[in-house]
């Protein structure tokens, strides 16, 4: 695979996903890794260098994150739902991908009706596109946090201060001697 092939496949796609900020703290440290194959590293450093970060009370809920389960299709055939995951070792091979691999990165911060073209481990080129969110883990926790009881709220307005100076004792001096300025 010739690294001009590798950059038209990668300058193709829509430079732009939404991640929160402990997704790009993940692909930061793999960044560090070595044995990455250069199309998966293009992607990633593509991922970094142009995404738009959120904190995760803030992520948008059509947006696939880590732990989110994702429909999607490849070429146009559908695939998943599957859980996006930062390693899917010991998860059945039919219910999980994992963000190291070439689709798991490129699905990683695309919203629903996005799409995006990578290279394929076959080294031709695929057309991804996120068609639903079945769960997404920020959105599930927004949803238990406004579903809850009401938040009653405990008055802890302080107490008045008064931080007025208070006025000064006159001083009286004990000798009879002015001093050097009365001179």
């Amino acid at each position: 695979m010739t690294r001009r092939k590798l950059e038209r496949c990668a300058m193709s796609r829509e430079a732009f996903c939404q991640l929160t900020a402990g997704d790009l703290n993940i692909l930061m440290s793999m960044l560090d890794e070595t044995g990455h194959t250069e199309s998966f590293t293009i992607l990633l450093r593509e991922k970094l260098n142009y995404a738009s970060v959120f904190f995760r009370e803030d992520i948008p809920e059509n947006v696939v994150t880590l732990d989110t389960q994702v429909g999607y299709t490849v070429n146009g055939v559908r695939t998943g739902p599957h859980l996006l995951v930062r390693n899917a070792a010991g998860r059945p091979a039919n219910s999980a991908i994992s963000v190291r691999t070439m689709r798991g990165l490129a699905l990683l911060g695309l919203a629903v009706g996005e799409r995006t073209e990578i290279l394929g481990e076959d080294g031709w080129p695929e057309t991804l596109a996120v068609e639903r969110i079945v769960f997404q883990p920020e959105s599930e926790a927004r949803l238990k946090q406004t579903s809850t009881e009401p938040v009653q709220l405990i008055d802890h307005a302080p107490q008045v201060v008064n931080f007025r100076p208070r006025p000064r004792k006159a001083a009286i001096p004990h000798d009879d001697d002015p001093g050097p300025s009365a001179a």
